[in-house]
């Protein structure tokens, strides 16, 4: 702003101070801000422009820091970024866009198309606790609801009330189209959010001698293919411990069921039953693909808030005994995030210098909704996908942000922190499961709904290691077909689907 607005404008003030379009600040008062961000910086300069018009200040936003302003007079010192054409108004041209600048001529991107744009990877941290006022309502609600009549299926009553004989008869009661009663549905829902909250973002297992662990790929909802998995790997038990990698909901129309399912199988066994989150389990994709729609129309609208709550409680991974990381997506991106239009498989690029560790994933904040631009490690957890080609290259899951990863990328951060496999979920692979990356340290998918969306053709998996001699083997993999299941289509309560509220309410 070349010129002040009104006395006592900062950026008018700065200007008049040398400042110029592409310049940085780079300390305050002597303290080195030039990582902090932008708010954080904001809050120290008391920098917030009042529009006199509205009587009220155009940002009200604070940063994560806390910081209070400094004393006046303030001496802020500035680094001029020079950008291709060497200058700092080439530099303030590649901010535009909203990218930060990083130097162009470094080897790494040689080969990026001029209008790539290349932005701060940010790991936000994790609040020592976290508490919803969201669910604290909840909690008062349900406990107010009435209790059920002319109910005869099994009841919650804590997760001791979760014996084998409640969990097989509740099952067989969802193939009958009997749902749990709402006051029992919002208590096990509550409970669960009271279990996943205290875990970390990323969990670790342990696995003991001669015991065996099994992870399950993508639901999607299908309680008859859920339902046969189960006959054939076993439920939940000290014995057999399991890890379900997310994607629970969305598509299928029994979602509700199966979720429910598998928080029972938590509340019974807490220690031996882990649920990773997975892309799907997010607001927008459960508005979407159906979940939302299900929740509305098997019991109320507001359950949807509490399990918004339940999804960004629930951890992004686990690591297995130290050796195994299972995570829905894949691992950490780039660092810078570098971004352009188009897709290109055969593109690979280097783009992480400083590898994420373990710590660093367990310490992340996953209590948010995936969004690359404030949390893009979330979103490489949950989106990812390994590809045939080295380094890393776009994705065309969404409009940007997602990326897939060679295997010398999921090598390195193996061999960064210690690991020996990958496994992950998330795409659909015709026998169930594939190596995509081979070798000494494996990137393995595995997927567990067969069938998919009634279209794929595809066999379902679940991955089987044993703890032999102190580490784990495997894996084995149980390998089936899809059941045979009522004529509801795949997608009957998702957005403009026949079985949405606002389909069936539109058709009255």
């Amino acid at each position: 702003n070349e010129k002040s607005r009104y006395p006592g404008d900062p950026q008018g003030q700065a200007w008049v101070a040398g400042a110029r379009r592409g310049y940085a600040i780079k300390t305050v008062a002597g303290k080195d801000v030039s990582n902090w961000d932008f708010l954080d910086i904001m809050d120290i300069i008391e920098d917030k422009i009042k529009d006199n018009s509205a009587g009220k200040f155009q940002v009200d936003n604070q940063g994560s820091m806390g910081n209070t302003a400094a004393e006046l007079p303030l001496t802020i010192e500035y680094a001029e970024l020079k950008g291709e054409g060497g200058s700092a108004a080439s530099a303030a041209s590649n901010l535009e866009g909203g990218g930060s600048y990083v130097d162009r001529t470094d080897k790494r991107y040689a080969d990026l198309p001029p209008d790539a744009t290349l932005v701060e990877y940010k790991i936000p941290p994790a609040p020592l606790a976290y508490i919803s006022q969201t669910v604290e309502e909840i909690r008062a609600y349900a406990k107010s609801l009435p209790e059920p009549s002319g109910y005869s299926g099994p009841r919650y009553k804590g997760g001791g009330s979760i014996d084998q004989a409640w969990l097989e008869t509740t099952i067989a009661n969802y193939k009958k189209g009997q749902l749990l009663p709402k006051k029992d549905a919002y208590m096990m829902g509550l409970d669960v959010f009271d279990i996943l909250v205290k875990e970390k973002t990323l969990g670790r297992v342990n696995v003991g001698e001669g015991k065996k662990i099994t992870v399950v790929g993508d639901l999607h909802g299908q309680l008859w293919d859920f339902s046969h998995m189960l006959s054939l790997a076993g439920y939940p038990s000290p014995d057999n411990t399991f890890v379900f990698n997310g994607d629970f909901v969305d598509r299928g129309p029994w979602s509700v069921e199966v979720v429910f399912s598998l928080i029972a199988f938590k509340l019974r066994n807490p220690g031996h039953v882990f649920m990773n989150r997975g892309n799907h389990e997010s607001e927008m994709a459960n508005h979407f693909y159906g979940f939302f729609g299900e929740l509305e129309s098997k019991y109320e609208k507001r359950m949807c808030e509490l399990f918004a709550e339940i999804f960004r409680a629930t951890p992004l991974c686990h690591v297995l005994n130290n050796e195994v990381f299972v995570v829905h997506g894949g691992i950490p991106g780039p660092d810078p995030r570098v971004w352009w239009k188009g897709i290109d498989n055969q593109v690979g690029f280097e783009g992480r210098t400083i590898q994420i560790s373990l710590a660093d994933i367990e310490n992340c904040n996953r209590f948010m909704e995936p969004n690359p631009a404030e949390n893009p490690l979330m979103v490489d957890l949950l989106w990812s996908d390994p590809k045939g080609k080295p380094g890393y290259g776009p994705s065309g899951r969404m409009a940007e942000g997602i990326y897939l990863f060679g295997p010398d990328v999921s090598k390195i951060f193996m061999d960064h922190n210690n690991l020996k496999m990958c496994i992950r979920s998330h795409e659909v692979k015709s026998l169930g499961y594939r190596y995509d990356h081979d070798g000494e340290k494996p990137v393995i998918t595995v997927f567990s709904a067969p069938n998919y969306v009634d279209k794929a053709g595809n066999k379902a998996a679940v991955a089987v290691l044993t703890n032999k001699g102190g580490t784990l083997t495997g894996p084995e993999f149980l390998q089936y077909e899809a059941q045979p299941h009522p004529d509801i289509p795949s997608g009957a309560y998702s957005a403009g689907g026949p079985l949405h509220p606002d389909t069936v309410k539109a058709a009255r």
